[in-house]
């Protein structure tokens, strides 16, 4: 029975959103914006989502009699990560503007203080220091709908790629007889 990659890919893209969406408002209503950032900041290293994908896309080949074209497995994972990549767009917005409007400051601060310690670490001079701290302070401290918006277009790109790959690892075309 040949399965529908494309309402997969919805199902897992769906199940992706829910887990970021579970990670990134529990951790904002668990504590304060420090833990928010450093458990986004950790989820954001672990790879959940692609083997979510690599782990769904070999179930599908399996139940697929363990044939999965690369153009199936693309339309699968490009499609999963579609999915994800709005839900997040549409969380972030929310949690941005919506439910905590001066979160984007606060995060921005704690990522300041990061970067001030991080430098400092390193052996930056005051100068170094002081001129990366007023190119900081410069940027803007709201998350508009056109930087999600263009956040959401670069993670498509990248997520593309990433499909490629997980297309490339999952997939096994059908062997002709010679």
């Amino acid at each position: 029975m040949k399965q529908n990659v494309f309402n997969e890919g919805i199902k897992y893209g769906v199940i992706g959103g829910l887990i970021f969406l579970l990670i990134n408002f529990g951790a904002w209503g668990i504590g304060g914006t420090a833990i928010f950032v450093s458990v986004i900041g950790i989820s954001s290293f672990v790879p959940y989502v692609i083997v979510m994908l690599i782990i769904a896309g070999l179930s599908l080949r399996k139940r697929n009699n363990n044939v999965l074209t690369f153009k199936d497995a693309l339309k699968f994972v490009f499609v999963a990560y579609i999915v994800i990549a709005i839900t997040e767009a549409i969380g972030n917005y929310v949690l941005f503007n919506l439910l905590d409007s001066e979160l984007t400051a606060k995060v921005f601060e704690i990522s300041k203080e990061k970067a001030l310690k991080m430098m400092e670490k390193f052996g930056a001079t005051e100068e170094q220091i002081d001129d990366a701290m007023k190119k900081m302070d410069a940027e803007a401290k709201q998350t508009t709908f056109k930087t999600i918006f263009l956040g959401l277009g670069t993670s498509i790109v990248w997520n593309f790629v990433k499909s490629l790959l997980i297309a490339l690892a999952i997939r096994k075309e059908e062997k002709f007889a010679e």
